[in-house]
């Protein structure tokens, strides 16, 4: 095994560094140095290096990206080495026949409902996809996809660029620029495959009743659906963080399909990085939860090879990152706002205040979630625990209570101690993917109540069950529905301010607020590409802009003073016409 994932390991070090040498080596110095111009703000600058150390840097990438090749062609060629991915191939065609057996084993009732229940998740994903106003992935698409793969892999201005995510949607990009089609139909696609592939893994290990209400729930909460339809990684962090967990739930085991097991956890935690940073979190669990079960095994040969494998996920997570570290810097990426450690006082004062409203919204509601939610599926999970202590339970319920609950509730708890230790309060969609191993529980516990529990109470638990679910998938819809008017109509202030500009003469257009200035360039780009436009962030040398933008109200940082009204004006906008013989000399607030 040791001589599989070292091979394994060098020819995914190959592609990572490959990839790496692709996106610098396609690149010049000047084009590289002109990506400051894409976010102009903050004084977020690209770090400063010659063209001698670019150069550098293209080389180093591309000799390291042709010595890991050179080595795992090598290596490949022994019969030892071939017959370890004969064993490799062999192990996902068994699992992947175990996957497909156990759906196509289920009843036509049984199919008849996950046929239904996915049908009717797409469609409110695809709903959502047109109905959530653009906002962090109109971002991601004006600064990053539509600039193409550089500025996707070498720029980090903001903590908005996921960068995977953005990659794939650079690669939609090159079939149709239209927004839609590039931002928003790659998560639809991710989280329907998603979907259905923790269903399946679910399937094989709980039985239908656990998978179905496990994934369906989760799919249901209102950051699920919401990232469902906006452009952004999260789902992608939730797929594999699933490939982790399951991957997980095999090494556990003393024997197994190890080798499709390390492999596929080497990949999803090299890609899970890629996606975005904080899938440390997921590794973490994964690998803690490892290392306990083989230190009290005492397998130190198993303790090796895990040792082994996070060294290639690190490298190779380094890799993929080597563009970005180099030209934006790793401050950029590890010291942004979002990582940045609280003051213990700050922190200890609004930990719980965090754990209670983080685990509320990731059960269905902020406030209330944990009292209806969390805290009573903690505790029938609590008894069932008790009941298994008590030899009570029966095996079946027993053995996916072991095998199964106890992994997704430590899935579930132990990132607090990164927070701890970070001194951080991460975002909720961050944390997302926790949820998935929470409704794990909520499944078991289900199955649990629905099969081993008195006629007389199943027959109550039916309908107050079905009426409580709902009620939950109502509201959690409504509640995605409900935070969309003001960003919508916020968008369509700045939509209409820039068909207003469309239909006037052409000419230089000044926007120094960022929020105006991104938005502005993204109708532009995505509606009008066939028309040129000239929309800075700052003045330009002698340029005499025909046109200011700023917001209504002296409200944000650029307050021009103009002794003439705005041309147009909307709740979010005004625009100033500037005439012919007036001198501008702004200053931009971020200068």
């Amino acid at each position: 095994m040791t001589r599989f994932l070292v091979v394994f390991g060098i020819g995914v070090l190959a592609l990572c560094t490959g990839y790496a040498a692709l996106v610098l080596g396609r690149a010049s110095y000047a084009e590289v140095q002109a990506m400051d111009l894409l976010f102009p703000f903050y004084n977020e600058k690209i770090r400063l290096f010659s063209a001698a150390e670019f150069r550098q840097a293209q080389l180093v990438l591309s000799g390291a990206g042709l010595l890991f090749s050179v080595m795992f062609g090598v290596a490949i060629k022994s019969s030892s080495s071939r017959q370890e991915f004969k064993l490799l191939g062999a192990e996902i065609n068994t699992l992947w026949q175990e996957l497909t057996q156990r759906i196509f084993s289920l009843t036509r009732t049984q199919r008849l409902w996950a046929g239904l229940i996915l049908v009717a998740l797409t469609v409110v994903r695809v709903f959502f996809s047109f109905d959530n106003p653009e906002y962090d992935d109109a971002v991601s698409y004006e600064v990053f996809v539509s600039k193409g793969l550089l500025a996707t892999a070498a720029y980090y201005p903001i903590p908005n660029n996921h960068v995977l995510s953005n990659t794939i949607s650079v690669l939609f990009h090159q079939l149709s620029p239209q927004f839609w089609w590039s931002m928003r139909v790659p998560v639809l696609l991710t989280c329907t495959g998603v979907t259905v592939f923790l269903f399946a893994g679910l399937l094989r290990l709980a039985g239908f009743r656990v998978a179905l209400a496990a994934t369906a729930l989760f799919s249901c909460l209102q950051l699920g659906l919401y990232h469902a339809g906006v452009g952004r990684g999260y789902w992608l962090m939730i797929g594999f963080a699933g490939v982790v967990f399951f991957s997980t739930l095999v090494l556990t085991a003393k024997a197994g399909r190890h080798r499709a097991a390390w492999a596929a956890m080497t990949l999803a935690g090299i890609l899970g990085c890629y996606t975005v940073p904080p899938f440390v979190y997921v590794l973490a669990s994964a690998f803690s939860w490892l290392g306990i079960a083989m230190i009290r095994r005492r397998d130190w040969p198993q303790l090796g090879l895990a040792v082994i494998v996070g060294g290639i996920i690190g490298a190779g997570t380094v890799a993929l990152y080597a563009p970005l570290l180099f030209v934006a810097g790793p401050g950029h990426l590890l010291g942004n706002g979002y990582v940045a450690s609280l003051t213990p006082a700050r922190f200890w004062a609004g930990i719980l205040d965090y754990v209670w409203h983080n685990e509320g919204f990731l059960a269905g509601q902020r406030s209330l979630g944990p009292l209806f939610v969390t805290i009573p599926v903690l505790a029938l999970v609590g008894r069932l625990w008790y009941l298994s202590r008590q030899h009570r339970l029966p095996v079946a319920v027993e053995h996916r209570l072991w095998r199964l609950g106890l992994p997704a509730l430590w899935f579930m708890s132990f990132p607090y101690a990164l927070i701890v230790v970070q001194r951080v309060f991460p975002p909720e969609r961050v944390m997302l993917y926790k949820a998935f191993f929470f409704f794990i529980l909520v499944g078991l516990v289900l199955d649990w109540l629905l099969t081993y529990s008195a006629e007389a109470t199943r027959r109550l638990l039916r309908p107050l069950l079905a009426l409580a679910i709902t009620v939950f998938v109502a509201y959690e819809t409504y509640s995605v529905v409900r935070v969309n008017p003001v960003a919508r109509a916020s968008n369509g202030a700045y939509h209409a301010g820039l068909q207003w500009l469309a239909g006037q003469p052409s000419g230089p257009v000044l926007i120094p607020e960022p929020t105006h200035n991104l938005f502005f360039r993204f109708y532009a780009h995505s509606e009008m590409p066939e028309r040129q436009w000239q929309i800075d962030s700052d003045q330009r040398g002698t340029t005499r802009y025909r046109y200011v933008v700023a917001f209504p109200n002296k409200r944000g940082y650029f307050q021009p003073l103009f002794n003439f009204p705005p041309a147009y004006q909307n709740q979010e906008v005004e625009i100033y016409q500037v005439p012919a013989y007036l001198s501008l000399n702004i200053k931009p607030w971020f200068h």
